[in-house]
């Protein structure tokens, strides 16, 4: 297996929705959400030897919005995150990012604002937990 990023298709459907059950217990994707993303935007994940994370973005012609982007747990702080999600915004250099995360996810925020994100507002009682969401934005390259 090859080192970096890798773009998925609809054949890997089975490794994404393994990714989601590992990655986010209980809040996974099912797999006809997986493959309808699949079919209609871009999917990656980032290998070292083996798949290490993932990331389901949506790109526009302006913007790239990314709605999951996730590291097995082995490989949590390890680095792997910094270097995927640097490569996702290197190869959309010319557009905005936007994503959201959860007020209580200190890694993911430390890493988005580490990548350049900053906060663009706040969700109260967005997720079914309750808890509010974070929006943020990461303006594109000049």
């Amino acid at each position: 297996m090859s080192h970096g990023i890798r773009v998925l298709s609809e054949e890997d459907l089975p490794l994404l929705s393994d990714l989601e059950k590992q990655c986010f217990p209980g809040e996974e994707w099912t797999s006809k959400m997986l493959a309808s993303h699949l079919e209609y935007h871009q999917a990656f994940v980032w290998e070292e030897n083996s798949v290490v994370s993932y990331a389901l973005v949506c790109e526009t012609p302006w913007e790239v919005e990314i709605f999951r982007i996730a590291t097995l747990p082995t490989y949590q702080r390890k680095g792997a995150a910094f270097k995927f999600l640097e490569s996702i915004l290197k190869r959309f250099a010319t557009k905005d990012f936007f994503l959201e995360v959860k007020e209580s996810n200190l890694p993911a925020l430390f890493l988005y604002e580490k990548s350049g994100f900053s906060i663009l507002e706040k969700r109260k009682n967005y997720y079914p937990d309750g808890s509010t969401a974070i929006i943020m934005l990461r303006k594109k390259e000049l």
